[in-house]
């Protein structure tokens, strides 16, 4: 079982390891720019092939395509 825990939230998400081949994490860094602006930058962090007994925190957001879990967390 992948437990998904959202950011903000207590309740987490369930996902049958099943379903999924691995897990792709993304790293997303948001910091503030001159006149008030936010800039966005995505990080590739890894790969995790043959997920088992996860539980992944301060999720932004998540898809499954393809068999794949792709997770964006922000720190």
């Amino acid at each position: 079982m992948i437990l998904i825990q959202k950011r903000y939230q207590d309740v987490a998400d369930e996902i049958n390891e099943e379903d999924i081949d691995s897990v792709k994490l993304n790293l997303t860094i948001k910091r503030k720019v001159c006149c008030g602006g936010m800039d966005k930058k995505d990080y590739e962090m890894g790969w995790v092939e043959n997920p088992k007994d996860m539980k992944i925190t301060n999720v932004r957001e998540y898809e499954i395509k393809d068999r794949v879990l792709e997770v964006w967390v922000e720190p």
